[in-house]
C-alpha cells in the first residue's frame, strides 16, 4: 500500500513538474521571441531615424565624411550595434569600424521566413536607403547597421542561464524533498504554481514549505523582471535617446489614437512644428557635443512650457512636434505658442559658452489642414518655413494660399536650376554715363532669364528664392564668368570700359571666393581696376570682421567696390568709414523724388557725403532730362537709367557704344 502511494505521489509530482517545465519553457521562448522582436524594432527605429536625419544633413557626397562623429555616437549608444557604415554599392564611404573594407552581401542583410530570434542569430546587418539631392540629381546611398553578435548572444545567454537557474536547478532540488511530503500538502501548492506559471494571474500567497516558497518567489521575481524588461524595451522604441522625449514612433501612435477620438467626437486640435533657428551654426562652430547638451536642455524647457495634457516629440535634429488640444480659443493657443518661444529665447550657458537660440513654429489644425499625420506634418512644416522667411523667431498658421505659394516656389526652384543647365540665362548691360561728358564710361551687368515656355522672367521673381536656397552661389559664378568673358571680348575690340557685377553676400562670404575670383581674372588677363563689385548694405549686418577682411583684400587687389541702393537699407556712416567703398549708388526711389524738398535734401546730402569721402556717386533709375540737369548741378559723377538707355544685350550695347564713340 505504501509503495502504491509513493508511486502515485511520484507519478503525480512528475506529471505536474513535466507540465510546469513545458509551460516554463514555452513562456521562456515566447518571451525570448518578443524580446528579439523588440530589439529588432528598436534597431529599425534607430536606423529609420538616422536615415531621415542623414537625408536632411547630406547636401552632397562630400558631406558624408563630416558625419563620422554622429555615426560614432549612434554606434556607441546602441547596445546591439557593432558598427555603422555608409556605402554606394561599390565601396564604403564612411565607417565607424576603421578595419572594415568591404560591404556585406545583400542576402545576409535580410532573411525572410525566420523568427525574430533567428534573425538576430543569423543576420549580420540591417540596411536602409539614404536619399538626397545634389542639384536636381537624386542620389541614393546605403546606410548599414552591423549587429553586435557577441552582445546579442551574451544578452540571451544571460537570460537562459537565469532561466535554468530558477526553473531548472531549483525545481529539481525541490522535487527530491517532495518524495517525503504528503500528496495533499504538496499537490495544492504545485497546482497554484502551475496556474500562476500558465496564466500569470493572481500571485500565490507565501507557502509554508521553504522550497516551494523559493520557487514561488523566484517565479514572481522572474515574471516581474521579464515584464519590466518588456516595458523597458517598449519604452526604448518610443523614446528619443538624446532628449528623453517621445520619438517619431510614439508620435505616430499618439496621433493615430488622437485622430480617431477627435474624428468620433468632432473635435479640433493644433499640430505645431517647432524648429530651432540657426541651430546648425551652433553645431558647426561649437561642436555636436555642445549642440547635444543644448538640445537636452531645450527639450526639458519645452516640456516645462506645456500643460500636462499636451504632447511633445522630437522628430529630427532640432525639430519638435507639439500637439495641443482642449484650448478654448485661438488666443489661448497663441499664448501657449508664445510661451514656448519665450522659454527658448533665453541665453543658455553650455560648457561656458553663452548661446542664444530662437524658434520658428508652424501651426496646422486637424481636420481643417489635414486629416492624417502625414498631412499635418507637411502643412505645419510649410507654415514653419513661412515663419522663418518672415524673419525667424515667429509663428505662422498654415493656409491653402501659403501651400500654393510653397508649391510654386518648389517649381520655380526646379526650373531655375534647370535653366542654368539649358543656357536660358543672359546678361544685359546698362550703360553708365559720365554726367559732365555725356559719354559711356562703364556698364552694369544685369541677369535676364528667358524661358522657352514662360518667356522673360523678371529677376525679382527668382533672385530672392536663389538667395534663400543657396542657388545664388552657382548663378552668381555664372554671372561673373560670363561678364568677365564679355569684358575680354570688348577689350579686344577696343571697348575698354569698366563692368559692374552684382555679388550677393552669400557668394562673397562663401568658401574660397577670393582665390577663385582672382584666378578668374588672372586666367582672362583682366585688369582688376576695370571690375566693379556691387554689394548691398545687407552685407554689413553680419560677419563684420570676415566681410571687412574680404572687401579689403579685393580692394587691395585693385577691384572697385560699389555700395548699391544706398539709403534704402541699414545705412550707417560707420561702415562707410570702416569699409573700402569706392562708389555710392543712389537708389531710384530718391531720384524719383528729387523735385520735392525732402527728396532733394536726401539726394544732395548723399552726393556731398560721397564727395567728402572721396567716393564717386552714381544715380540709378534716371529717366528724365530734368533729373540729369539736377544731378549735374549738385556734382553727381555718373548716372544710369532709361533716359540714356535701358539694359541691352551684348551686341546692342556694343553698337550703341561704337555709335557714340564716332
Amino acid at each position: 500500500m505504501s509503495m502504491s502511494i509513493q508511486k502515485f505521489i511520484f507519478s503525480l509530482v512528475a506529471t505536474l513538474f513535466s507540465i510546469l517545465y513545458i509551460l516554463f519553457f514555452y513562456y521562456h521562448f515566447a518571451q525570448q521571441e518578443k524580446t528579439a522582436e523588440a530589439i529588432l524594432r528598436a534597431i529599425n527605429s534607430q536606423m529609420l531615424e538616422t536615415s531621415y536625419h542623414l537625408s536632411k544633413e547630406i547636401k552632397s557626397i562630400n558631406d558624408v565624411a563630416s558625419l563620422r562623429a554622429m555615426l560614432d555616437r549612434i554606434a556607441s549608444n546602441g547596445d546591439f550595434i557593432d558598427s555603422i557604415f555608409i556605402h554606394d554599392e561599390d565601396e564604403i564611404l564612411i565607417s565607424t569600424d576603421p578595419f572594415r573594407r568591404k560591404t556585406i552581401s545583400t542576402n545576409l542583410i535580410f532573411s525572410s521566413g525566420l523568427s525574430a530570434y533567428d534573425k538576430l542569430e543569423q543576420i549580420e546587418a540591417i540596411e536602409e536607403d539614404v536619399r538626397f539631392y545634389e542639384g536636381k540629381k537624386a542620389t541614393v546611398l546605403k546606410l548599414t547597421f552591423v549587429l553586435d553578435k557577441d552582445e546579442i548572444s551574451l544578452y540571451f545567454s544571460e537570460r537562459k542561464s537565469k532561466f535554468l537557474l530558477y526553473f531548472g536547478l531549483a525545481p529539481i532540488f525541490i522535487f527530491i524533498f517532495l518524495w517525503f511530503l504528503l500528496r495533499g500538502f504538496i499537490a495544492k501548492p504545485l497546482e497554484r504554481l502551475r496556474q500562476f506559471a500558465y496564466y500569470q494571474s493572481e500571485i500565490p500567497k507565501a507557502f509554508k514549505l521553504r522550497e516551494l516558497e523559493t520557487i514561488r518567489y523566484s517565479m514572481v521575481q522572474t515574471f516581474q523582471r521579464l515584464e519590466n524588461e518588456k516595458k523597458e524595451l517598449y519604452d526604448m522604441a518610443r523614446t528619443d535617446m538624446l532628449s528623453g522625449l517621445a520619438n517619431r514612433n510614439a508620435l505616430e501612435e499618439y496621433a493615430h489614437r488622437l485622430i480617431a477620438n477627435s474624428s468620433r467626437e468632432r473635435k479640433e486640435f493644433a499640430f505645431l512644428f517647432v524648429d530651432l533657428d540657426n541651430f546648425k551654426d551652433i553645431n558647426d562652430s561649437l561642436g555636436h557635443n555642445v549642440g547635444d547638451e543644448l538640445l537636452k536642455k531645450i527639450s526639458s524647457m519645452i516640456s516645462e512650457a506645456l500643460r500636462s495634457n499636451d504632447f511633445v516629440a522630437r522628430v529630427g535634429g532640432d525639430e519638435f512636434v507639439v500637439i495641443v488640444e482642449k484650448y478654448h480659443s485661438i488666443m489661448e493657443l497663441t499664448a501657449i505658442v508664445e510661451r514656448i518661444q519665450n522659454y527658448l529665447e533665453q541665453t543658455w550657458i553650455i560648457q561656458t559658452h553663452p548661446i542664444s537660440v530662437g524658434s520658428s513654429i508652424g501651426i496646422a489644425f486637424y481636420p481643417k489642414d489635414g486629416r492624417d499625420l502625414i498631412s499635418l506634418m507637411k502643412n505645419s512644416d510649410i507654415a514653419m518655413y513661412e515663419a522663418k522667411n518672415r524673419g525667424r523667431g515667429r509663428y505662422h498658421f498654415f493656409t491653402e494660399e501659403l501651400n500654393k505659394r510653397v508649391q510654386d516656389s518648389i517649381s520655380l526652384d526646379k526650373n531655375m536650376r534647370k535653366a542654368l543647365e539649358n543656357d536660358e540665362y543672359q546678361l544685359h548691360y546698362q550703360p553708365k554715363i559720365d554726367i559732365k561728358s555725356g559719354t559711356i564710361v562703364g556698364a552694369e551687368a544685369l541677369i535676364r532669364w528667358v524661358s522657352p515656355t514662360q518667356g522673360s522672367i523678371a529677376p525679382d521673381v527668382f533672385i530672392s528664392l536663389a538667395e534663400e536656397n543657396g542657388f545664388i552661389n552657382e548663378l552668381g559664378w555664372w554671372v561673373l564668368q560670363d561678364a568677365i568673358r564679355q569684358h575680354t571680348l570688348w577689350k579686344n575690340k577696343g571697348i575698354d570700359i569698366s563692368i559692374s557685377i552684382n555679388v550677393s553676400a552669400k557668394q562673397l562670404l562663401g568658401d574660397n571666393f577670393i582665390d577663385q575670383f582672382k584666378k578668374l581674372l588672372d586666367d582672362n588677363e583682366v585688369d582688376p581696376g576695370k571690375i566693379d563689385i556691387e554689394i548691398t548694405e545687407y552685407l554689413f549686418l553680419q560677419h563684420s570682421e570676415e566681410n571687412s577682411k574680404i572687401l579689403h583684400e579685393l580692394h587691395d587687389y585693385g577691384v572697385k567696390i560699389s555700395l548699391d541702393d544706398f539709403g534704402t537699407g541699414y545705412s550707417s556712416l560707420s561702415y562707410l568709414k570702416r569699409f573700402p567703398i569706392d562708389n555710392l549708388k543712389i537708389d531710384k526711389a530718391f531720384i524719383d523724388d528729387y523735385d520735392s524738398k525732402r527728396g532733394s535734401i536726401f539726394v544732395d546730402t548723399i552726393v556731398k557725403m560721397g564727395q567728402t569721402l572721396n567716393m564717386k556717386v552714381i544715380a540709378e533709375g534716371v529717366e528724365h532730362k530734368e533729373q540729369v540737369e539736377y544731378l549735374s548741378k549738385i556734382g553727381c559723377d555718373q548716372y544710369q537709367g532709361y533716359y540714356f538707355s535701358r539694359a541691352l544685350n551684348a551686341d546692342d550695347f556694343e553698337t550703341l557704344f561704337l555709335e557714340q564713340s564716332h
